[in-house]
């Protein structure tokens, strides 16, 4: 479906850069994208997927807003405190883009629900606080065959990386099943442990770049962590193997 003449007016500067044009802002519009977590990382990113001209979002969380959320979750006000994250969500978004298609599954995800909220999206966006749920996030993808971002962050710290089934690693090939306990530990929850808001803030950003990226067709970091330190302002890239014997090596050899 061509571009209207209000749509050109307000992606004119995503349709200036020369990898996307009218074209590549049709597939934007035309796409879907799955939230899982609407918090601290998901705030910043759904802001910027529904500013970018995603047609269909969906946003998955079961938790209602608190105090303790503010410093860091830029969707909401304390205007907000108490109600529903993703129906908040859906209708803040719905007000900077209001053609946007939202979908609601105000549940947590589980490995008897995953398949089912996550199937028929473009891409997953994965902005989960702990690892369990990030398995049965990634399990489902890797099933379903659909790409997602991840990113998880630590007081200034973090690292992101967008898994392609069949393309890179999968989280399982990163962290072994044996280290999560351990993982767990030292990254704790991020209702006890001290996070400054721009920390997931750039991470959930982050996110919502690799999904424009994959979306318009250009590259997309799948081969390792990019990890950031923002106490030294420092950046690397971690390249990392497929593991052969995890279930993505398996599924896809």
């Amino acid at each position: 479906m061509a571009l209207t003449d209000l749509q050109k007016q307000i992606y004119m500067r995503n349709i200036a850069l020369s990898e996307v044009g009218e074209s590549g802002q049709e597939k934007l519009l035309n796409s879907s994208v799955l939230v899982v977590g609407n918090g601290g990382l998901g705030s910043p990113a759904l802001l910027y997927l529904a500013a970018m001209g995603i047609g269909h979002i969906g946003l998955c969380d079961r938790d209602d807003i608190s105090y303790s959320n503010l410093n860091r979750q830029v969707l909401y006000t304390i205007a907000d405190v108490g109600q529903s994250k993703s129906k908040v969500a859906a209708q803040k978004l719905k007000a900077i883009n209001p053609d946007l298609r939202v979908d609601i599954y105000e549940e947590f995800l589980r490995e008897d629900n995953a398949l089912d909220i996550c199937r028929g999206y473009d891409i997953v966006v994965d902005c989960l606080d702990n690892f369990a749920a990030r398995f049965i996030l990634n399990d489902a993808c890797l099933d379903l065959a659909i790409p997602f971002v991840h990113a998880g962050v630590y007081k200034y710290y973090g690292q992101t990386i967008t898994i392609v089934p069949g393309k890179g690693p999968c989280l399982r090939c990163i962290f072994a099943q044996e280290s999560i306990e351990m993982m767990q530990k030292s990254s704790g929850n991020d209702s006890l442990d001290g996070v400054p808001g721009v920390t997931p803030g750039i991470f959930g950003i982050i996110e919502a770049l690799e999904v424009f990226k994959y979306i318009v067709g250009l590259p997309v970091n799948s081969k390792g962590f990019f990890y950031f330190d923002g106490l030294q302002m420092e950046s690397q890239i971690i390249e990392m193997e497929r593991d052969p014997d995890c279930i993505c090596g398996k599924k896809y050899k």
